[in-house]
């Protein structure tokens, strides 16, 4: 097992200070995206779900609402605690790079991430433990920041406008579809939220963009992509279909 280091605890060590310097429109955005719009019940009532990098539990409690048997992991174990008060399922201190050794391949029905990869040495890698872990068939939804915006977020950490001064490893849509396609999965929708900054709190209009400017996804500021792992996880996917 690898060492943590202490940038990757920042969203730990920040405690209290965390869900306060949170946005909630950009949290609930990616929650609506990554399990409301892109997983359907069918998908995930009675599933077993793997939440990598839980966090705060935002993503854990959607999906436990919405029927599903949660496993949620994050190597803060303070953050656990909370999650496991706050939403009532299982938690485990795991490493996202290390998910196979915890779990074992062909796990879960569905893993959820989202804005975890980035914080990690290696976000190819915890990509492909999150392949590793899910069942055949089983579904991959995760979210990343832009590698085009990683500039601004570092000028912004600078200047001390954001609390986050941890690791942070950005990725792009076509990184992100290569790993997930090289791991055996199939890539069935990209999204882009945000088009401009939310801190600017014009949230009708960038929710408007994220509904009808997807053409310029690449220019947006989260990237959200949904795969399915094959059924014969062997095998590896030579292109990627259309996008819906």
């Amino acid at each position: 097992m690898r060492s943590i280091t202490k940038r990757e605890y920042v969203h730990e060590n920040l405690g209290d200070r965390f869900e306060s310097a949170l946005s909630a429109y950009d949290t609930q955005r990616r929650v609506e995206t990554l399990i409301d719009e892109f997983l359907p019940d069918a998908e995930l009532t009675g599933k077993s779900v793997l939440d990598v990098g839980t966090g705060l539990g935002f993503f854990a409690d959607r999906l436990k609402r919405r029927g599903a048997v949660v496993t949620a992991v994050d190597i803060g174990e303070k953050l656990l605690k909370r999650v496991s008060e706050r939403v009532g399922c299982e938690c485990i201190q795991a490493d996202a790079l290390s998910l196979s050794h915890y779990f074992g391949h062909r796990r879960f029905d569905v893993v959820v991430s989202s804005e975890c990869i980035e914080h990690t040495p290696d976000p190819q890698a915890a990509l492909r433990e999150m392949v590793r872990v899910a069942k055949p068939g089983g579904l991959i939804s995760v979210s990343t920041p832009n590698l085009l915006w990683l500039p601004v977020v570092k000028t912004a950490t600078v200047l001390k406008l954001r609390p986050f001064d941890g690791l942070e490893k950005f990725s792009t849509f076509s990184s992100i579809r290569r790993t997930l396609e090289e791991s055996g999965a199939t890539v069935l929708r990209e999204k882009g939220l945000h088009l401009f900054p939310f801190q600017l709190h014009f949230h009708g209009l960038s929710r408007w963009c994220d509904g009808h400017l997807q053409g310029l996804r690449m220019l947006m500021i989260n990237l959200c992509v949904l795969a399915r792992k094959s059924n014969d996880d062997r095998a590896t996917p030579s292109s990627s279909p259309s996008l819906h």
